[in-house]
């Protein structure tokens, strides 16, 4: 006789989801239940259960993904899954309606919090820490954050990126970045920026910084303002692939060429940057060991004193920046 999972609940006076959960090991059941579960399987004549191992959860807490390099994060965390021991759950985070995440937290018993914007509130923060989940921000760098970090040094990387143009001859640059009051990635990469001139006796073009978004309407958006308040320039700094792209749709729209007219670099690296043309010339961000190493937080025992792991960031060069002084390439 075959042994059902109904038959079993049958036996021992539960119900199939109860055994079901017992046998999966998806959550816990009661000592009760399981000894009932045991004690059906026993006298139907079957074998004891040797659980599954549960996976350990770790909730992923949103509250958009209206950037790119937020799905392209949470793509590659989800393409890591089937090989870690924990299983990820979204939730979008409303801070609005924060008993959303106590009720998830009391129901799911989640070990750990990863979250990729500087802007979740550090009340909820608080609160998961207070339950003893471990808070990872992946990707972003918030001071007044109590979390564990993982992100590159944006400091450093735009202070490249900004002599990475210099380089190339240019001393009128085009900074678009988002809200710099925060004190998060955007104030850093203007302060790698401004570093970076100053450094060569350059006075940093305050005029020439424009704030907003970092998506593709904000860099169209963007550009269109700088071409018709007639702000000078020959290269675009974007602090986000997104808002580059943006910026290249407004130049094409206006009848001006990158890198021929305007050379423009962007920050992530993201798959568009390779799709777009010309090939987008980007600080590359290294989203899959963002994730490495984020997982590998939750293996470590708690500390004190939270964590910061800073990764190597790089120039990736392709087609959409020009030295001034070459000759620009005749139209075919």
């Amino acid at each position: 006789m075959k042994i059902t999972v109904r038959k079993i609940a049958e036996e021992a006076g539960v119900s199939p989801a109860s055994v079901s959960r017992y046998i999966n090991g998806s959550e816990d059941v009661s000592s009760e239940i399981a000894s009932k579960v045991e004690s059906a399987l026993f006298s139907l004549g079957g074998s004891p259960v040797v659980r599954r191992p549960r996976k350990q959860i770790i909730l992923i807490l949103l509250t958009h993904l209206r950037f790119d390099f937020y799905g392209r994060t949470l793509a590659e965390l989800l393409e890591q899954e089937p090989q870690s021991e924990y299983t990820f759950m979204l939730l979008r985070y409303n801070p609005q309606s924060p008993e959303t995440v106590r009720n998830f937290v009391s129901r799911m018993h989640p070990v750990g919090v990863i979250y990729f914007e500087e802007e979740i509130d550090s009340g909820i923060l608080q609160y998961l820490q207070s339950c003893g989940l471990r808070t990872v921000m992946c990707g972003g760098v918030a001071l007044d954050h109590q979390s564990d970090r993982v992100h590159v040094n944006d400091i450093a990387a735009a202070y490249e990126g900004t002599n990475y143009l210099l380089d190339l001859g240019h001393r009128e640059i085009l900074f678009l970045s988002d809200d710099e009051q925060k004190i998060g990635a955007g104030f850093q990469r203007i302060t790698g920026s401004r570093k970076a001139m100053e450094e060569r006796g350059l006075e940093f073009p305050e005029s020439l910084v424009l704030r907003g978004g970092v998506t593709f309407e904000a860099g169209y958006q963007a550009m269109a303002t700088a071409l018709r308040e007639k702000k000078q320039f020959t290269a675009v700094f974007a602090f986000s692939d997104e808002l580059a792209v943006g910026v290249m749709a407004a130049l094409y729209d206006a009848g001006l060429r990158v890198p021929e007219d305007i050379s423009v670099l962007g920050y992530d690296d993201l798959t568009i940057a390779t799709r777009i043309r010309p090939a987008l010339t980007t600080i590359h961000q290294p989203i899959d060991v963002f994730i490495e190493k984020s997982l590998e937080l939750f293996r470590q025992p708690p500390k004190s004193i939270h964590s910061e792991i800073l990764l190597p960031h790089s120039i990736v060069e392709r087609q959409s920046c020009r030295r001034i002084s070459d000759p620009v390439p005749k139209s075919v």
